[in-house]
C-alpha cells in the first residue's frame, strides 16, 4: 500500500514538472513574437545606446549574424542587440474624439482683455420734470476744419527710403531667382505722434499762445487768447467781422516708426520689417528712428465777433496714419547657415508713407447761459462690493436733504 502511494505521488510529480516546462516553453514564444513585432514596428523602443539614425525606412541595419537585415528603419548598428532608435512613420489609427468633461463652457473673451464697452447716456426728460440752471460757458462762435494729407520724409527734410527685413518665411521659396510677392497686410508700429503747430495768424488780431497744460499728454488741443476789436459796421447789422486765418509751419512727427509687411507667394507666407532710412554718401544706408510730415501754409476765413470781445482760438488734431498701395515686391534667397535661410524683399517702387491730417478750428466766446436739466440726470454704476456700509443717497446735495440730514456718513 506505502508502495502505490509513492508510486502515485511520483507520477504526479512527473506530471507537474512536464506542465511547468510546457508553461514555460509558451512564455518564452510569446516573448520571442513580443520582440519580433517590436522590431516590425520600427523599432520605436527605449534604446540602450543612442546611435545615427535617419527618418528613412528603406536602409538596412547590421546585426550580429545576420548581415543585410531590414528592420523598418535606416539605422546602423554592429551590437549583438538592435538598440537603435528610429522615428517612422506610423499608420494612421482611428481614435475616438477628445470630448470635454463638462458640456457648460463660456466664452474667455469676456473674462479678460481689452473690449468694446458702452459710454454712459443721459436719460431722455423733458420740460415739465426739468429745472433751469444758469452756467458760465465757451460758446463755439464760429468753427471749421482743414482735411489734408502729405507724404513722410526723413528727419531734416532728406528723402525716406526703406530698409527691409525679412524676419519669417513660411514654405518653399525658389533658389534660383526672385519671385513676385503679394504684400495683404500693413501694420504701423510707433511710440508716438509729436504735432508742431507752427505761427498762427489772425488778420488785425494780436494773439498770445497759452501755454500747454502740463500733465496731459493725450491732448492735441492748442489754445490762443486772442484781444477782440470792434468793428461798428458790422455790429450795427449784428454780424460777426471775417477775418484770415493762416497757418504756417505745421509739421508732424512720428517717434520710432517700424513698418510690419505681411504678405504671401503662392501658400508660402512671410513676415518682413521694414525701418525708415536714408541714403548717405556713396549709396550707403542708414537708418532712422523717426519722420517727419511737413504740411502746406492752412489758410482760411474765420468768423470773430464784433462788439470787441476777446475770444479763445482752438485747434484740434485728429492724424491717421497710413500707406499707399504697394504694387510689386520681389522675394529673393540670398544664402543659408546650416537650418537658416536668408531672403531679400525688394519693393521696386517704394512705400508711400502717409499722414492723413483734419484740424479743426474754432473761435470761443465766454458767456453766461441759463440750460435745462435733471438733477442725477446721470447715475453711476455700482460695483458690488462684500458688504454696504456706506451710504451716499443721504448726504446735502441731493433731493432729500432736507428730510435727513442726520444720515450723512456712514451707517454703523
Amino acid at each position: 500500500m506505502q508502495d502505490l502511494k509513492r508510486s502515485k505521488k511520483r507520477v504526479m510529480n512527473q506530471q507537474m514538472a512536464q506542465m511547468q516546462n510546457k508553461l514555460n516553453e509558451d512564455v518564452n514564444v510569446i516573448k520571442e513574437q513580443e520582440e519580433q513585432e517590436e522590431l516590425s514596428r520600427g523599432c520605436n523602443s527605449k534604446p540602450k545606446h543612442e546611435n545615427n539614425c535617419n527618418n528613412s525606412c528603406n536602409n538596412s541595419c547590421n546585426n550580429h549574424g545576420n548581415n543585410n537585415c531590414h528592420h523598418g528603419c535606416g539605422c546602423n548598428s554592429n551590437t549583438e542587440e538592435f538598440d537603435c532608435v528610429c522615428v517612422c512613420k506610423k499608420p494612421q489609427q482611428q481614435c475616438e474624439p477628445c470630448e470635454p468633461e463638462s458640456k457648460e463652457c463660456v466664452d474667455n473673451v469676456s473674462q479678460c482683455g481689452p473690449g468694446c464697452c458702452n459710454p454712459i447716456t443721459s436719460p431722455n426728460f423733458s420740460p415739465a420734470n426739468s429745472v433751469p440752471y444758469a452756467i458760465e460757458a465757451n460758446r463755439i462762435f464760429d468753427t471749421m476744419a482743414f482735411q489734408t494729407f502729405t507724404d513722410a520724409v526723413a528727419p531734416n527734410g532728406e528723402a525716406l527710403i526703406f530698409d527691409y527685413d525679412v524676419v519669417e518665411v513660411n514654405g518653399p521659396i525658389p533658389r534660383s531667382s526672385q519671385v513676385n510677392v503679394t504684400i495683404d497686410k500693413v501694420c504701423m508700429n510707433y511710440s508716438g505722434i509729436v504735432i508742431d503747430a507752427g505761427v498762427t495768424t489772425l488778420e488785425d488780431f494780436d494773439i498770445q499762445p497759452l501755454e500747454p497744460v502740463v500733465g496731459k499728454p493725450c491732448e492735441t488741443n492748442f489754445e490762443y487768447v486772442v484781444c477782440g476789436e470792434k468793428n461798428s459796421e458790422c455790429c450795427k447789422k449784428g454780424k460777426g467781422t471775417s477775418v484770415v486765418y493762416k497757418q504756417r509751419g505745421l509739421n508732424v512727427t512720428v517717434e520710432d516708426l517700424v513698418l510690419e509687411l505681411r504678405g504671401k507667394c503662392g501658400c508660402t507666407t512671410f513676415v518682413a520689417y521694414a525701418y525708415p532710412a536714408v541714403r548717405g554718401m556713396g549709396g550707403q544706408i542708414k537708418r532712422c528712428c523717426d519722420v517727419e510730415f511737413i504740411y502746406n501754409t492752412l489758410s482760411a476765413p474765420i468768423c470773430m465777433p464784433s462788439d470787441g470781445r476777446g475770444v479763445t482760438l482752438r485747434q484740434d488734431y485728429q492724424t491717421n496714419l497710413t500707406v499707399d498701395c504697394i504694387g510689386k515686391a520681389l522675394l529673393r534667397f540670398v544664402d543659408h547657415d546650416g537650418c537658416e535661410c536668408y531672403y531679400d524683399l525688394c519693393v521696386p517702387n517704394g512705400i508711400d508713407l502717409i499722414l492723413c491730417l483734419q484740424c479743426t478750428v474754432s473761435t470761443l466766446i465766454n458767456e453766461q447761459i441759463v440750460v435745462l436739466g435733471a438733477p442725477n440726470a446721470i447715475r453711476p454704476r455700482i460695483v458690488d462690493t462684500f458688504n454696504k456700509v456706506c451710504d451716499f443717497t443721504t448726504c446735502p446735495g441731493t433731493q432729500d436733504n432736507n428730510n435727513n440730514n442726520k444720515g450723512c456718513g456712514c451707517n454703523r
